[in-house]
C-alpha cells in the first residue's frame, strides 16, 4: 500500500469475523457455534483459525443456544452465530431460558439485522431484536455505529460475565468521529455538539444522524448528536443531559420504533426530562423485499426523513415556551 493511500474499508461483518478470530488468539476459552451461516456471518474466519474450537450445528437454532448454555456451564465462552431473526424469534425460547433466565456467560451476534439484509423480505429483516432482547432480564444489548465500536463491544462483551447480545449489521459503515472513550455498557457519547435539537442514534443511524445534521447546518440549526451503542443499559444522565441543553429530541434505530432503541430513550425523557420527541424507524409494519436505499426511502428512514422529524420537534419546542 502506498504511503498516501488510505486502508479499504471493511464491511462490518468482517470487521467481525477478524476481531473473533483477535479475541480467540487471547481467550482460549472462546467456542464459536454455527447454524449453518459462518460464510454469511463470517465466523468462517475463526473456523478456519480454530478448527478445533468451532462446532458446526447445521440449521437447528435451538440447538445452537442449548449447546451454548452447556459449553457456560462448562466455563467456555461460546458465540452462537446466527442471523439477528433467528436469534429474535426461532431460537428465542433457549435464549430466553437456558442463558438468560440463568445468567449463563453466552455471547450472542446477532447478524444481519434491520433493513440491510439483501433482500431477504420480511423472514431475515428482523426489525424486532432490539425490542426482545432488552425485554430479556440478565441481557445486555449493544448495537455499533462503526466498527472500531464493534471490535471495543466485543472485548467488553468478553470481559463481562453474564449474556450479551450485539449487532453485526450487513453494510460497511463510515467511521463515527473518534472521542478519547472506549465503549463502556451504559455509557454514550456526543459525536457533534449542538443546542437547537438532539439527535439520538445507535448502530447504523447514528451515521444518518450526522448527515441529518449536516443538513440542518445549512439552515443555521445546531443539531448535536449522541450515539449511544450501549443499548442496555442506556446512558439515561447523557440522554436527559443533553434534551436539557436543546429542549427536543429525535431517535433513529435501524428497527422497528415498537419496544426498541427509542422506546428506551422515551422511557428515559417520560420519567426525567419529558420533551417533544419524534422517533424514526419501522412502523408497526412488515419490512418488504427489495433494495437497501429503496428500504430505507420507503420506511422514511433516511437522513431527510431524520432532519424533518428535527424541524417538527423544534417547532413542537417553541409552542410549549
Amino acid at each position: 500500500m502506498a504511503a498516501n493511500e488510505q486502508p479499504t474499508p471493511l464491511e462490518m461483518r468482517e470487521a467481525f469475523g477478524r476481531a473473533l478470530v483477535d479475541l480467540g488468539r487471547r481467550e482460549p476459552r472462546i467456542r464459536v457455534l454455527d447454524a449453518d451461516l459462518c460464510t454469511s456471518t463470517k465466523a468462517s474466519l475463526f473456523r478456519d483459525q480454530f478448527p478445533a474450537r468451532f462446532v458446526q450445528l447445521g440449521i437447528a437454532e435451538q440447538n445452537l443456544f442449548g449447546l451454548a448454555a452447556g459449553l457456560a456451564l462448562e466455563g467456555f465462552i461460546p458465540f452462537p452465530c446466527t442471523f439477528a431473526s433467528f436469534a429474535a424469534r426461532r431460537g428465542l425460547d433457549q435464549l430466553a431460558i437456558s442463558i438468560c433466565y440463568a445468567g449463563l456467560n453466552v455471547k450472542v451476534p446477532g447478524s444481519y439485522p434491520g433493513l440491510p439484509t439483501s433482500r431477504a423480505g420480511a423472514s431475515h429483516n428482523c426489525i424486532e431484536d432490539l425490542a426482545v432482547m432488552r425485554a430479556l432480564p440478565n441481557m445486555r444489548v449493544a448495537d455499533p455505529g462503526d466498527n472500531d465500536d464493534l471490535v471495543a463491544i466485543m472485548q467488553a462483551a468478553v470481559e463481562t460475565p453474564g449474556p450479551v447480545y450485539f449487532r453485526v449489521t450487513r453494510l460497511t459503515l463510515p467511521p463515527l468521529p473518534s472521542t478519547a472513550s472506549s465503549f463502556e455498557w451504559g455509557k454514550g457519547r456526543i459525536v457533534r455538539p449542538g443546542r437547537d435539537v438532539t439527535l439520538y442514534g445507535t448502530g447504523m443511524m447514528t451515521s444518518l444522524c450526522l448527515r441529518a445534521a449536516e443538513e440542518l447546518a445549512s439552515e443555521s440549526v445546531e443539531a448535536e448528536v449522541v450515539h449511544l451503542a450501549s443499548v442496555k443499559p442506556i446512558d439515561r444522565e447523557l440522554i436527559v443531559e443533553s434534551a436539557s441543553r436543546t429542549g427536543c429530541g429525535v431517535t433513529a434505530e435501524n428497527g422497528t420504533i415498537l419496544g426498541g432503541f427509542g422506546s428506551a430513550v422515551v422511557e428515559v425523557l417520560a420519567e426525567l426530562h419529558p420533551v417533544p420527541v419524534r422517533r424514526i424507524g419501522v412502523q408497526d409494519r412488515w419490512v418488504e423485499s427489495g433494495g437497501i436505499d429503496e428500504l430505507f426511502t420507503h420506511h422514511q428512514m433516511q437522513p431527510g426523513d431524520i432532519a424533518q422529524a428535527a424541524r417538527a420537534v423544534m417547532r413542537m419546542k417553541g409552542k410549549r415556551s
